[in-house]
């Protein structure tokens, strides 16, 4: 093993803490690129279900209101 004890691990001679912040850097970034699609797909599908529900709302009161003509008034 390169390091006896995990201080030295943590410090690497003087470089750990740019080591550790990039490697923090690069965690987030993976997972943010996991993440993102998943939380638009979601969304996506939110607003595709809320856009069929009004398009039902809207197709169900149009069939429920009564046709008006020339003929009738």
């Amino acid at each position: 093993m390169y390091f006896n004890n995990l201080e030295q691990l943590m410090l690497m001679g003087g470089h750990g803490p740019y080591v550790w912040s990039a490697f923090a850097v690069t965690i987030a970034a993976l997972v943010w690129l996991v993440l993102a699609p998943i939380i638009n797909h979601r969304a996506l599908l939110k607003d595709v279900a809320r856009d069929l529900q009004r398009e039902q709302a809207r197709q169900a009161s149009t069939r429920s209101q009564p046709d008006i003509s020339e003929e009738s008034i």
